[in-house]
């Protein structure tokens, strides 16, 4: 996993933790935009955070 997956992952459960309310697509959808992922990248977020996947 490169450094850029690693740190928005770390902001993502960062952000949830601080707030388990916050919605979760928005905070992937800000995380993509700030670490610059590709789409394959937003999509393993989307699996991970709110598919379960």
């Amino acid at each position: 996993m490169d450094k850029s997956m690693e740190d928005a992952i770390r902001f993502i459960s960062g952000e949830l933790k601080e707030n388990p309310n916050a919605s979760k697509s928005k905070l992937i959808e800000e995380a993509s935009q700030k670490f610059d992922l590709d789409p394959k990248q937003a999509e393993f977020l989307v699996n991970k955070y709110i598919l379960n996947v």
